[in-house]
């Protein structure tokens, strides 16, 4: 859009990835554990398995996901093949909330849910969730103050019509 600009990138919290996280150190460490009267062949298989599972399932959590907030909308990207791109108009939105967990209020990540109407939008595991849905508002009170200027610079005549 002409004269868009983006003003910030919400980020992903890193326990989105707690459980790939998991399974890659169980690869790490498994073929230094002896369990019984297995092989060092087999716990390595056992490991490399793990490893790609933990990989695959990152890719399939992240996903190519990308939320972006400009002056005048949120786009959020999904996708690493085949793209998908939802955008929501910053004028049409009608209210913002944030949905955090006492952990989430602990490390600082939460959901931040936008609807505009009819719909409503779930961002999940976002970094900073109350700094985003604040930004978001600013963005929002912007375009509402610009609107409302351009609409006071030319004011309706009511006199000469008729109601």
């Amino acid at each position: 859009m002409e004269g868009e600009v983006v003003i910030c990138e919400a980020r992903f919290h890193y326990m989105l990835y707690w459980l790939p996280m998991l399974l890659a150190l169980l690869a790490v460490v498994l073929p230094f554990v002896k369990i019984g009267e297995d092989t060092l062949k087999l716990r390595l298989i056992f490991s490399g398995i793990f490893l790609v599972l933990a990989g695959l399932w990152y890719l399939v959590i992240n996903n190519g996901k990308k939320f972006l907030l400009t002056n005048k909308r949120i786009i959020l990207k999904t996708g690493i093949i085949m793209r998908n791109s939802k955008e929501l108009m910053l004028r049409k939105c009608e209210s913002i909330n944030v949905r955090q967990t006492i952990l989430g209020r602990i490390l600082n990540y939460g959901d931040v849910i936008v609807s505009t109407g009819e719909e409503k939008d779930v961002f999940k595991y976002i970094w900073g969730p109350m700094a985003f849905s604040t930004k978001v508002n600013e963005q929002i009170d912007k375009i509402s103050t610009t609107t409302l200027a351009k609409d006071t610079e030319h004011p309706i005549n009511l006199k000469n019509t008729e109601i």
